[in-house]
């Protein structure tokens, strides 16, 4: 993947799921037939196979040997037999999941890009950090101490030292009762051990078997709660390294019908510092450039557009792709011809170097209207856990840029109306950039929006009120101005 960033030198094993973890069990209680079948239906959703390995049962434990209670004995007992049957079968390696596991939800096809070096041992496919890893590249991480057995692999070569770390008979008694995974964790500074960073597993809100309370140390999509002030650098330096040592330049997306309605004051504010942005068009009408601010930007590839449809999504796409020719471009901001900006050029790169992250108001499934869940019912294919809802105008760094032109999308969102919408959150998330942890959800536009209206107002003249409210927005830009709209007179242009 040309996103791809290695930081250590190490021989890696491009992943193919079903030969490097040939033996998959999950860990389930002979009375939790719900977990059993909840488990079973989700494994199959996301293309992932397992056979059930039946769990000891702590009522049936005298006691619980050094564990902090029998549940987390038994847990570990369960653990050593599933070893013990890899030996038997002469596995060269186990995974096991417990039946709370959640897996992402494009699972299947995001495994495929990560590159597990040969000599793992240990590998998480999602972990509790309590110690900040070491960065291989932008989907692994080399842990230091993780806790948490929902979803973890053991090499051959580490069969034995697991079971020697959870074996609490041969050692002496623990200060303090632990649980299974805490014996494990000691293990991490001396024996490779990897894990997916983002998390790729984490464990459903559900009732613990271990503990009979309902809690969970990850958010909904698989974000760590604990230590996480610790790790918020870790997303930025695995997601998106090429931001990190990069001075701001920013890539002028423009997708119109004609030529912006203001150029002056578009020319203008390009002028305050021509090095740090870069301009490329794609009109309806590419002959209304001629004479107009963006005559010469007009890019090669085009689409006859139509509002609602796809092929504005698709004309974003080729927008993004030629600017992706652009090496020093780091940011990718997509407006229309009715936006005007409403900062200086030289405040905004500044912004984008205090925050480079990318940004767009975005909304979950589980927060949008009932109509636009309908919309999205067309696409199928696309779990309804990927979705997100967010504005057409948005901002993206570099390495969201390259995700979501790695794969075209755009047949299984043709008969969704207002794609462009939801098409380009809902990718991202589709491809492992960790929307809900990374991403500013902010609109880079400001737009007024009146009561009880559908769309947008348009600004044919324009109230001094609503001059003040843009230039005092945290936007990058306000749009729906006409060319009618007297606008140079409130500062648009400084």
């Amino acid at each position: 993947m040309e996103f791809f960033l290695t930081y250590l030198k190490v021989d890696f094993l491009p992943m193919d799921f079903e030969t490097t973890f040939p033996l998959r069990f999950y860990i389930n209680l002979g009375r939790r037939e719900d977990r059993r079948t909840e488990l079973e239906w989700h494994l199959h959703q996301v293309g992932v196979t397992a056979k059930r390995f039946p769990a000891i049962d702590s009522r049936f434990c005298r006691s619980e040997r050094g564990y902090e209670n029998k549940g987390r004995y038994a847990l570990a007992l369960t653990i050593r037999l599933a070893i013990r049957k890899a030996k038997q079968e002469k596995a060269p390696s186990l995974l096991l999941f417990e039946d709370d596991v959640i897996l992402h939800p494009n699972f299947n096809e995001l495994i495929k890009l990560v590159d597990l070096p040969e000599n793992w041992e240990i590998f998480y496919l999602g972990c509790q950090h309590k110690s900040r890893p070491e960065v291989i590249n932008c989907n692994l991480v080399k842990v230091r101490k993780a806790l948490d057995s929902h979803a973890w692999a053991i090499h051959e070569r580490a069969y034995d030292k697991v079971m020697a770390a959870m074996d609490v008979f041969n050692k002496p008694k623990p200060r303090h009762a632990l649980a299974s995974d805490q014996f494990v964790a000691e293990l991490h500074r001396l024996t490779p051990t990897y894990a997916c960073y983002p998390n790729l597993a984490w464990q459903s809100i559900d009732e613990s078997d271990l503990t009979g309370t309902t809690y969970s140390i990850y958010g909904s999509a698989g974000v760590q709660r604990t230590n996480e002030r610790s790790l918020k650098s870790l997303l930025t330096e695995c997601v998106a390294p090429e931001l990190l040592n990069s001075p701001p330049k920013l890539g002028l997306l423009f997708l119109t019908r004609g030529d912006v309605n203001h150029p002056s004051i578009w020319q203008d504010w390009v002028d305050q510092s021509p090095e740090d942005v870069r301009i490329f068009a794609h009109a309806k009408d590419p002959e209304q450039l001629y004479g107009g601010f963006l005559e010469g930007y007009q890019i090669k590839s085009y689409h006859e557009t139509k509002w609602g449809d796809i092929s504005l999504v698709r004309a974003s796409l080729e927008l993004i792709k030629a600017a992706l020719s652009d090496r020093s471009i780091t940011h990718f901001a997509l407006v229309s011809e009715s936006c005007v900006p409403v900062q200086p050029l030289k405040r905004l790169i500044l912004r984008l170097e205090h925050d480079p992250r990318s940004r767009f108001g975005f909304r979950c499934w589980e927060n949008v209207s009932e109509s636009r869940r309908h919309r999205a019912s067309a696409a199928r294919e696309i779990p309804q856990d990927c979705f997100r809802f967010h504005s057409q105008w948005w901002l993206l760094d570099r390495t969201a840029a390259k995700m979501v032109i790695r794969k075209d999308y755009t047949r299984i969102f043709e008969n969704i109306f207002a794609n462009d919408e939801m098409y380009f959150g809902t990718v991202l998330v589709m491809e492992g950039y960790p929307v809900d942890d990374i991403v500013n959800n902010k609109d880079i536009t400001w737009t007024y929006w009146e009561k009880r209206k559908s769309s947008p107002k348009d600004h044919l003249g324009f109230e001094a009120h609503h001059a003040m409210e843009a230039l005092n927005s945290d936007a990058f830009f306000a749009r729906k101005f006409a060319k009618t709209s007297d606008i140079e007179s409130f500062g648009f242009h400084l």
